[in-house]
């Protein structure tokens, strides 16, 4: 049974970086810090040490993704002045994850950097880093604003789901009739929001899904073998019964591709989202892969280090908490110009 979401467009526009600075130390109610210019009056976040020790963890360090924006923060944050990055991983296991920020924490941690994580599963560290008084600064933590953090940047699943299903039915002509098979992994917020999304937008305009409701990929550490299986098998017992296959994220497009292209179908479109310099590979070769959304994490790394750098140097907190941004298109037309960052 997929979860049914309200349809609400998140700001298709997202602020601009600049005008989020600009407006920097204007008042932001949060958890953390209870809002204010400055968080619970301090002049600045660094410890007694003069070392600003930041906490960063992620629960995805298994996906292409997940990988390259931490291991991006960790080294740009600690080429940073008085900066101590310290990263926390595990392959979706909140129990350690909570564990280890709780530990960081009670060692002194100044802030926390929240690398894709799932709001339902980080209760505990949140609370401890609220009676600490410690801010948590979060990349793609949500689809909507949450005072658990003094910031969150991310992409609008809404304009995500819009870019993906247009570009499947400029894919396959239309969509009314046609049979798509929709795959997803509920376990992580925002491609459960963008998968249920994509499934009403494709419903709604006549395409028929492809076995009746959405596929469930158990682990996106293992999305492309499992994507895989699903149209391979698919297809083995509905040889003509499908016309496209959208997907939540890259890995797993690239093994559905992969299975379309094994079975000897080049009239199966597949679009994906990340835009991996592999898929843009794919998609250069006007195969099966015909289209994935580009989410700049590197840029949103720099980002938040500019507004953490601003909580160290005056406590200074974002005066917004929420700041989604749009996500680009990237297929036939764009793929030649087209510089992957992951």
């Amino acid at each position: 049974m997929r979860t049914v979401f309200t349809k609400r467009r998140l700001s298709a526009v997202a602020l601009t970086f600049t005008a989020v600075v600009a407006l920097a130390g204007c008042s932001v109610t949060t958890g953390a810090t209870g809002g204010g210019t400055s968080a619970e009056g301090k002049t600045d976040g660094l410890g007694d040490d003069g070392v600003f020790k930041v906490a960063a963890f992620t629960a995805g360090y298994a996906t292409p993704g997940g990988k390259l924006t931490l291991d991006e923060f960790v080294e740009k944050g600690n080429a940073q002045e008085n900066w101590e990055v310290t990263l926390y991983t595990s392959a979706f296991d909140y129990d350690k994850i909570n564990s280890d920020v709780q530990t960081a924490i009670q060692q002194g941690a100044d802030a926390i950097m929240a690398g894709f994580p799932d709001p339902r599963q980080i209760a505990p560290l949140v609370q401890a880093a609220q009676e600490a008084g410690i801010p948590i600064f979060s990349i793609d933590g949500g689809v909507e604003p949450n005072d658990d953090f003094v910031v969150d940047i991310t992409f609008s699943q809404e304009v995500t789901s819009d870019l993906t299903v247009g570009a499947l039915e400029e894919a396959m002509g239309g969509l009314e009739g046609k049979t798509v098979m929709v795959i997803g992994h509920d376990p992580h917020i925002g491609i459960q929001t963008r998968s249920n999304l994509a499934m009403d937008k494709l419903e709604g305009a006549g395409a028929i899904i492809a076995g009746g409701d959405m596929k469930q990929a158990l682990d996106p550490g293992t999305g492309r073998t499992e994507a895989l299986n699903f149209v391979t098998d698919y297809l083995q017992a509905n040889p003509e019964g499908l016309d496209g296959v959208w997907v939540g994220w890259d890995d797993a497009a690239l093994g559905a591709a992969r299975a379309i292209s094994e079975a000897g179908r080049d009239d199966i479109f597949v679009t994906g989202v990340d835009a991996l310099g592999e898929t843009a590979v794919e998609i250069a070769k006007n195969g099966p892969m015909y289209a994935s959304v580009a989410q700049d994490w590197v840029k949103v790394v720099d980002d938040m280090i500019v507004l953490m750098n601003a909580y160290r140097d005056s406590a200074t907190l974002p005066a917004e908490n929420y700041i989604p941004l749009d996500g680009q298109l990237i297929d036939r037309s764009n793929v030649a110009t087209y510089e992957p960052t992951l």
